[in-house]
């Protein structure tokens, strides 16, 4: 996350080459929106290295292998006269193509945003399990997000003849807030875990600020709000509670009420746009970033907005035009080449782009966009490594001001409830990985998400039970 990994590694796979310690071939697997920074760094710190980008449609991946994977016809087959040095893939691929690219011996595989692999279940583990690999690689900024179960299964692909034994893994440290435990895991992944913090690379990297920024609702916002719980009174109120599927789109709604309420369907204008004072005055958040966002833009700063909604950045684009600001926009459906053009255009000498919206999943990995120094988190991701993964666009290598991240979160609301759940599971990563508590479970419960639901519930009706008290006095006399 800022860390340069991506360069790391090329460099060590291109000694591995040219002191002739091995000759390839390489696979490189990667998220497909971060291929064209990766092919960039192979063409400045490995030039020297025949790579081969493996992406396209079937019809064009043929001609690819056609043509580059080999000098003799079927080659590839037998496992000699390899023709590249690096093949560059995406995570989908190596799956589809497992017939060919399996038919490999790699002599090194890096797989970047290795948390993919936490799952030993999933199809991509288990494909890339039965590839012929010498040498594995993974790369993340967050190896442990949610529970020791997940990192058992990173740690067993690594080495599937030591870390054979989940149940026992998880029993032996089951009470990883006990030192003596925390001090055995970390002898444990020593051998297995090079973890590398900003200030041991760059030592003048600096500082950020996180600021929680506590939001009120606004008039349109509380009724909104009110409205959805009293909508599923019976699911909220009932002695077991709702559902947990029944609860979490109940959870759901009442994000999206705390990002605006525009979310649910809204009056447009005849163009199809909202009115801009409207937008602005019935979202607490929208108040305030108007307010915060011109105050930035006399200082100098540049800002990245991330919310986990695209509709919401649809809002927010809205909302930037309105302001008169130039910005950029990533999210899921921008990929490849208009990706890498939109970051190029925000990050150019004398850049007039202000702002850059990005969703905090697709715009989280793989981008450089250390000429901002200003995050502002508009909703906290469910999963707080997803928002450290963000804001580390900004704060990396190559940023040369003080960055500072806003996170917003409606007061007394689910959000701020979210929030402490999630300086819960940053514990567990602090205990386990950086010498909250130990869980098995990541998710979850039905238990956690009806308190979730509930809090700040009280608060939001007494309004509403002080001025029917106040009416009631008022007719009685005294």
């Amino acid at each position: 996350m800022g860390l340069g990994k991506t360069v790391q590694t090329i460099v060590f796979l291109y000694s591995l080459y040219k002191e002739g310690h091995s000759k390839g071939p390489y696979l490189v697997s990667a998220p497909l929106s971060t291929i064209i920074n990766w092919e960039r760094e192979f063409e400045m710190w490995a030039p020297d290295f025949y790579v081969v980008t493996y992406t396209g449609d079937k019809e064009s991946r043929s001609v690819i292998r056609e043509n580059e994977f080999s000098f003799e016809d079927n080659a590839i087959r037998s496992g000699k006269k390899i023709k590249f040095h690096v093949l560059l893939t995406s995570y989908e691929l190596i799956t589809i193509d497992q017939a060919v690219l399996g038919s490999i011996e790699w002599a090194c595989l890096v797989v970047d945003e290795a948390h993919r692999l936490k799952n030993n279940q999933s199809k991509f583990f288990r494909v890339l399990n039965s590839y012929k690999i010498d040498y594995k690689l993974l790369l993340t900024g967050t190896p442990l997000q949610n529970n020791l179960e997940e990192l058992f299964h990173l740690l067993n692909f690594l080495t599937p003849e030591r870390f054979n034994n989940l149940e026992g893994f998880l029993e032996e440290f089951a009470d990883i807030s006990k030192e003596d435990q925390i001090k055995k895991l970390h002898d444990l992944l020593g051998p297995h875990m090079l973890r590398r913090l900003k200030a041991d690379v760059f030592k003048n990297m600096p500082a950020k600020t996180e600021l929680i920024v506590r939001v009120e609702l606004s008039q349109m916002q509380k009724k909104y709000y009110k409205f959805i719980l009293t909508r599923n009174f019976e699911a909220l109120n009932s002695k077991g509670g709702g559902n947990q599927v029944s609860l979490l789109n109940i959870m759901m709604d009442l994000k999206k009420c705390c990002n605006h309420p525009y979310l649910f369907p809204a009056p447009v204008l005849p163009n199809g746009s909202y009115d801009g004072n409207s937008l602005v005055k019935s979202s607490g958040k929208l108040m305030l970033l108007q307010k915060m966002l011109k105050k930035l833009r006399d200082g100098g700063h540049r800002v990245l907005i991330f919310s986990q909604m695209t509709k919401m950045l649809d809002l927010l684009e809205d909302f930037l035009e309105y302001e008169g600001y130039k910005y950029e926009r990533i999210d899921g459906g921008i990929t490849g080449g208009l990706r890498q053009e939109a970051i190029d255009r925000f990050n150019a000498p004398g850049a007039q782009q202000f702002c850059f919206l990005l969703s905090t999943r697709a715009g989280g990995l793989g981008i450089n966009l250390a000429t901002a120094d200003t995050v502002i988190i508009y909703d906290s991701d469910w999963n707080p490594h997803n928002d450290i993964q963000a804001f580390s666009r900004a704060h990396r290598i190559g940023q040369n001001k003080k960055v500072m991240i806003y996170r917003f979160v409606t007061r007394a609301s689910v959000e701020e409830r979210i929030t402490q759940v999630a300086k819960r599971k940053m514990m567990l990563t602090h205990l386990v990985v950086r010498p909250g508590l130990g869980s098995k479970s990541g998710s979850m419960t039905k238990q956690e998400l009806d308190d979730i639901l509930k809090f700040g519930t009280e608060e939001l009706f007494k309004d509403d039970v002080e001025g029917e008290v106040g009416v009631l006095c008022a007719r009685q006399g005294p």
